[in-house]
C-alpha cells in the first residue's frame, strides 16, 4: 500500500560547462524551463469525488475550540471534538458517489464540564449511507432500521459531523493552479458548535495553489477561506444577540488519481457580542480553533478494514 499523503517534486538538472557561454546557456534553460512550465504545463484539472466500489478510507478528525467568557458567564471553557469516520465507496454514476460510512468514534469533551452534556458513546459503530456529488455536495442521506425514523435534528447532525471534516465543495468545471471558485449557502449557528438558533451566511472561497505528481496519481492543494457572516434577513432574530461573526483558514489535499479528498489542517475565530434583553451593558465573546483532519488508513477492495 503506497502513501497517498507524500508529495514527490520535479528534479530537473542543467549542465553547466564552466565557461560564459555554458553559464548564459543554462541560465536560458532554466528561464525556458520555467516558462514553459507556466504557460504550456498548467493544463486544467478536473477535481472529482470517485473511487473503485469496495475503496476505503479512514478518517480522523480533531477540533479544539478555545471559549474566552467573561467570569460571569462560567469563565474560560475549552471544546474538543474527535471523529473517527470508516468511508467505503459503493458505486460511482457520472453524477454521485454512494458511500458506505461508519461513525467509528464520536467524543464531545467541555472542560469544565457543564451539567447536562449528551453522552454520545451510543453513537460508537453507527453505520449509515449517503450520496455526494461528484463536486462533493451532500445529495442524500439514509439511516438503517428504526433509527431512519429519526427527527430532522438527528439527520442534521450527521450532515453537520460529515461536514466537520472540513473538506470544501469542488468546482463543476476543470481548473487550473490559481483558479479560485466560490460557494455562499446558509446556515445555522449550531453547525459551528454554539447552541444558538440564529441565521448565518457562510462564504467560502476555494483556491487551487499547486499540483504536485506524487507515484501514480497528482495531489492537488487548496487554500480555502470562510466567513461567516450573520443573514441579512433572519427570519426570527433572537432577542440580545447583536452579532456574531468569524473565519477560518484552511489547507487542504484531494488525490486527483483517486478522486479523494487526503485531509487538511485550519483555524478558525469566532466573535460573538451580546446584549441583554432590554438593553445594557454588552458582553464580547470570543473564540478561537484548530483543527485537522487526515488519513489514518485505506485501502482496496476486499482488503482488512480494521483499525
Amino acid at each position: 500500500m503506497g502513501d497517498p499523503l507524500r508529495d514527490y517534486g520535479r528534479n530537473m538538472g542543467v549542465r553547466y560547462d564552466g565557461s560564459r557561454a555554458g553559464t548564459i546557456g543554462a541560465l536560458g534553460a532554466v528561464l525556458w524551463l520555467s516558462l514553459a512550465g507556466s504557460a504550456q504545463g498548467q493544463a486544467p484539472v478536473h477535481l472529482r469525488l470517485g473511487g473503485e466500489p469496495g475503496a476505503w478510507i479512514r478518517y480522523t478528525h480533531y477540533k479544539e475550540l478555545a471559549v474566552a467568557l467573561p467570569a460571569d458567564l462560567g469563565g474560560p471553557a475549552t471544546t474538543r471534538t474527535t471523529i473517527r469516520l470508516l468511508q467505503v465507496v459503493d458505486s460511482v454514476s457520472a453524477e454521485a458517489v454512494h458511500y458506505r460510512s461508519t461513525l467509528e468514534e464520536v467524543e464531545f469533551d467541555v472542560q469544565p464540564e457543564p451539567p447536562g452534556l449528551p453522552d454520545l458513546s451510543g453513537l460508537q459503530g453507527f453505520g449509515f449511507r449517503h450520496t455526494t456529488s461528484r463536486a462533493g455536495r451532500a445529495i442524500g442521506l439514509t439511516l438503517p432500521g428504526t433509527a431512519g425514523e429519526a427527527g430532522p435534528g438527528f439527520r442534521e447532525q450527521l450532515q453537520n459531523w460529515l461536514g466537520k471534516l472540513g473538506f470544501p465543495p469542488l468546482p463543476e468545471k476543470p481548473v487550473r493552479e490559481g483558479d479560485s471558485w466560490i460557494e455562499t449557502v446558509p446556515i445555522p449557528a449550531t453547525a459551528l458548535g454554539l447552541t444558538l438558533e440564529y441565521d448565518l451566511v457562510q462564504e467560502r472561497v476555494t483556491r487551487l495553489t499547486r499540483v504536485r505528481p506524487s507515484g501514480m496519481t497528482s495531489i492537488a492543494v487548496l487554500d480555502v477561506e470562510t466567513r461567516w457572516i450573520p443573514a441579512p434577513d433572519p427570519i426570527e432574530p433572537p432577542e440580545g444577540i447583536a452579532s456574531l461573526r468569524g473565519t477560518a483558514q484552511q489547507t487542504v489535499r484531494f488525490d486527483i488519481g483517486r478522486g479523494r479528498f487526503l485531509g487538511g489542517t485550519g483555524t478558525s475565530s469566532l466573535e460573538l457580542v451580546l446584549t441583554p434583553p432590554g438593553g445594557g451593558q454588552y458582553v464580547a465573546v470570543s473564540a478561537t480553533g484548530r483543527q485537522a483532519t487526515a488519513v489514518t488508513a485505506y485501502g482496496k477492495p476486499g482488503e482488512r478494514q480494521e483499525p
